[in-house]
């Protein structure tokens, strides 16, 4: 039993599965008929690990194992893969709707809250799919395909499923290849941090400025971050990414403050990955106190989706660092949830206009009401205001009749 079982969940272990597979693989060759692997990764399983510790963590991996049990048809078979990963066979399907009648089942059941020792526990789970013959005709490549189609749920924000395509092949075997490209790049020393002011105006003065990562890539030049971030977020390299730019980044400003080049202040960004880390407050603190800046000149730029993986834990990492004097704002507002409460509940000074809107004022100010909602908000609120990719005059003297404070 303890050959091929997993001894927390007791359910069939990889070997077990493999062995399933290969002989619903034989069966369905023989009699021209479709099966279908499900692998399926959870969401949120590492952040409840971190925080409430193994022990926890594996109540509800049991928890979550029996749940799984409840959507199967005889025959199927669960297995847990490793970690907080399982696969799924289905020996015999007819249509693609027969599975995502199971996948909907799945998802549907995990996301009713799990209560552990009066802890409510919220998880949901990114499921890939791969059909025999269609998406491969072994045990390797079926279980690798469906890996593969859980990898694209997970990049479009998880808690869903997705069929394997040919065209997936080619995406990941690029992604791949991007990852090592870029721990690479790190490794050498290739990212570069620029600098985009931010200007007062009411005089036109720069007050701070915004910075931003590039790749200088030996082969394909300067790689703009939308290229290659994703991946970075994906893989946990954002993580190395993050600290190095706001290293450089205190670094920078420190040594324009010694040479007499303004009273600026730096805003720098910060990824859910590193927020998330335990350790996150005091190696943040360490290494502003290494640069030597005062911590009322840093300003930390957080997305709404972001703030909103885990306020709990969140929260009082933000008001930690809010109280040494360093300031937070929101990014791209008005691209994600923007909510007042949380806009109340998180210690945020400066709310930044996404570029999208700055790009909507046109001449006759038809399609500036966003920005009129979001200014008369943050006056409400008395918040700071940034508006992103002023690019022409237009939009200038839009924001000038508006009197933005930045």
């Amino acid at each position: 039993f303890q050959a091929y079982h997993d001894l927390l969940t007791h359910l069939p272990n990889r070997a077990l599965l493999k062995d399933r597979l290969s002989l619903a693989i034989a069966h369905a060759r023989r009699n021209k008929r479709r099966l279908a692997v499900m692998f399926l990764d959870l969401d949120r399983f590492k952040l409840v690990n971190d925080t409430l510790g193994h022990s926890m963590g594996d109540r509800l991996l049991k928890a979550v194992a029996n749940r799984l049990q409840s959507c199967l048809r005889r025959g199927d078979t669960l297995a847990r893969f490793g970690g907080d990963e399982f696969t799924l066979l289905l020996p015999e399907v007819r249509t693609k709707d027969d599975v995502v009648v199971i996948a909907s089942k799945i998802l549907d059941r995990l996301n009713s809250p799990f209560v552990i020792d009066g802890h409510e526990l919220f998880v949901g789970a990114s499921i890939g799919i791969s059909i025999y013959p269609e998406a491969g005709d072994s045990e390797e490549a079926l279980i690798q395909n469906a890996d593969i189609a859980m990898y694209q749920v997970k990049g479009r924000g998880k808690n869903g499923y997705q069929f394997f395509s040919e065209e997936m092949n080619h995406q990941f075997s690029t992604r791949l290849s991007m990852e090592r490209e870029l721990r690479n790049g790190i490794a050498q020393g290739e990212l570069r941090v620029f600098y985009q002011p931010q200007v007062s105006l009411q005089d036109g003065r720069i007050t701070g400025v915004e910075a931003l990562v590039r790749w200088q890539h030996p082969n394909k030049g300067l790689v703009m971050p939308v290229d290659f971030l994703p991946v970075a977020e994906e893989t946990g390299l954002i993580t190395q990414i993050d600290e190095f730019v706001q290293t450089r980044a205190f670094a920078d400003l420190a040594l324009w403050r010694r040479k007499g080049l303004g009273d600026i202040g730096v805003s720098v960004n910060l990824s859910a990955v590193q927020l998330e880390q335990d350790s996150f407050v005091d190696r943040f603190v360490a290494v502003l106190q290494s640069s030597g800046l005062s911590a009322d000149l840093v300003k930390l730029e957080l997305t709404e989706n972001t703030l909103m993986q885990d306020m709990e834990l969140i929260i009082p990492k933000l008001k930690a660092l809010r109280r040494i004097g360093v300031r937070i704002a929101i990014d791209d507002f008005g691209t994600g949830y923007s909510s007042l409460s949380y806009l109340q509940q998180f210690p945020i000074q400066t709310l930044k206009i996404d570029r999208s809107f700055v790009g909507d004022i046109r001449a006759d100010e038809s399609d500036a009401s966003i920005i009129n909602a979001i200014v008369a908000m943050a006056r409400g609120l008395k918040l700071d205001l940034i508006a992103e990719g002023v690019e022409n005059r237009t939009q200038l003297r839009y924001l000038h009749t508006l009197s933005l404070i930045h």
